[in-house]
């Protein structure tokens, strides 16, 4: 059964004003609009399921009312949390979310900006895929847009960038672990590449020591994890805990220790960095670090649709994480 399109004025008649002032509301400039009565019109036009029609609006504000971001894959669930909570941040401002998969590619990436900068967005989040060589693309599309690096940033982006701190990140794991009676600390990341890789196995060796065992793999992956931990397993039997990088990476360990008859947490202790829902399926499961994945999304959306340009300015900004602790850390008996 076809249902008639709620229009424009269903929902000014709906919440008692004018046509006009349900514009004003709904397209994003309700300057000389009581805020009571914009959330007035908010609340009834999602009441009655009015959508603005994204074409006419273009053509007359010149804005898309759709967000972009661009993301380095899909595979790993931590980018998938954090897409979600920009949908919400998005949906909350009434604007629609165009989410981009470079596949840990920089000329991906870099196609991925062409396309959204042609006019199908009107501001970009991006978790850039290398430091050294995704910022020339970033410089280039944030003449045409607004633009914020999410979670990672590069070395010449030019942009604010809003990200995990990382150093204490991996000083709250491996203080965690010393405090269950963990010394012989190991670390699995992958590719140094990005910039959030890089800062985390270097807060590793700065915090654990130049001599802890380090394993880096080509890829944030489950397969990698599993090789990581049969190097470990292969290379040294002198640890006691293993610090991932990644929850990926944390699952293949997870499954490879397993397989090989160590013990969780008795033999060795395990914790990880993106607390998904991936590590609450392994037994034991998995204590991580808990980005505030939220916040970021909250913090970046202001940023880019904000009154000014602060967005323009290079600043970065580290959000501390919290901290999930689970049955992989269990103190030594």
């Amino acid at each position: 059964m076809n249902r008639q399109r709620v229009r424009l004025i269903d929902v000014a008649e709906a919440a008692g004003v004018s046509r006009a002032t349900a514009s004003r509301v709904l397209s994003g400039s309700p300057r000389h609009v009581d805020p009571v009565l914009a959330e007035r019109v908010w609340a009834v036009a999602r009441r009655i399921g009015y959508r603005p029609h994204v074409s006419a609006r273009a053509l007359r504000t010149g804005q898309t009312g759709t967000i972009g971001i661009v993301v380095p894959t899909l595979t790993n669930p931590y980018f998938v949390a954090l897409a979600e909570a920009f949908a919400g941040e998005s949906r909350d401002r009434g604007a629609d979310l165009l989410i981009a998969d470079s596949r840990n590619d920089v000329e991906s990436e870099a196609a991925h900006l062409r396309r959204l900068t042609d006019g199908r967005v009107d501001a970009i989040a991006i978790v850039p895929v290398s430091y050294e060589d995704s910022g020339a693309a970033l410089v280039e599309a944030r003449d045409a847009v607004p633009l914020a690096q999410v979670d990672r940033r590069t070395r010449d982006g030019n942009t604010a960038a809003i990200v995990l701190d990382n150093i204490t990140g991996v000083r709250l794991l491996i203080e965690h672990l010393r405090e269950a009676g963990r010394e012989r600390i190991a670390y699995v990341g992958a590719e140094t590449a990005s910039s959030s890789g890089a800062e985390r196995l270097a807060a590793f060796t700065d915090i654990a020591g130049e001599h802890a065992p380090v394993t880096v793999v080509s890829e944030f992956s489950t397969s990698a994890g599993r090789e990581a931990a049969r190097h470990l397993l292969d290379s040294t039997t002198d640890i006691d805990a293993i610090v991932c990088g990644a929850d990926v990476l944390a699952v293949g360990v997870h499954s490879t220790l397993q397989r090989s008859g160590v013990s969780l947490p008795g033999d060795i202790a395990l914790v990880s960095f993106d607390d998904s829902e991936l590590l609450e399926l392994t037994d034991p499961p998995i204590t991580s670090l808990s980005p505030p994945v939220g916040e970021i999304a909250r913090r970046t959306t202001e940023l880019l649709m904000g009154e000014g340009d602060a967005w323009r300015e290079p600043s970065v900004e580290r959000l501390v994480p919290g901290l999930a602790i689970r049955e992989s850390t269990q103190p030594h008996r």
